[in-house]
């Protein structure tokens, strides 16, 4: 039984950084084929009391893209692109709930058969709270010419302390987004 709630504890702990959520959109009527050039959009100016993600992580995020749109056989251009791309971040807190149990299970006494008093043990649980940062990562590709939405991008994910992991994560969710572009 301990060995049970063992698991489930670690389970607990580690499932939100492992959940990482990929989604696209697209203008269906749209021809993809005509597209061979993309520049980036004017940013947004980043909020400062929000700490992620800080300026690393926005060139980070830059550069993937740059990186899986030219494996995808787009050309950066200053002027004149075929797509504007812009991709935006926000940040959320959420609650995560931890509780601990210390029981064993049935109550053991003298009463009963084998030892058995047919009552249940004592049992104390403790609900710890935990803030989780959730990231959201929209990314747009709007055609120029038309001024219009064509392809978007959303990877949702949680956002660890570690650097490192969040530009591995951030890599996958653009991947991901790639991977389904052009649209079938």
């Amino acid at each position: 039984m301990s060995r049970i709630m063992v698991v489930l504890v670690l389970t607990a702990g580690v499932s939100p950084g492992i959940a990482q959520e990929v989604h696209v959109d697209y203008e269906h009527a749209c021809n993809f084929s005509a597209y061979k050039t993309y520049c980036w959009a004017s940013q947004q100016a980043q909020v400062a009391d929000v700490p992620f993600p800080n300026q690393l992580m926005q060139e980070r995020i830059v550069s993937s893209v740059e990186e899986a749109l030219g494996a995808k056989g787009f050309n950066r251009v200053e002027t004149g692109a075929d797509l504007l791309v812009s991709y935006d971040v926000k940040i959320t807190t959420q609650p995560q709930f931890t509780t601990y149990t210390d029981t064993t299970g049935p109550g053991w006494g003298g009463r009963g058969c084998c030892g058995w008093d047919g009552s249940w043990g004592a049992a104390f649980s403790t609900t710890e709270t935990q803030t989780v940062l959730k990231a959201m990562l929209v990314v747009n590709l709007e055609d120029s010419r038309h001024k219009r939405l064509v392809f978007q991008g959303i990877s949702t994910t949680t956002v660890s302390l570690k650097a490192e992991k969040n530009t591995a994560r951030l890599q996958r969710g653009i991947n991901k987004m790639f991977k389904k572009y052009p649209p079938r």
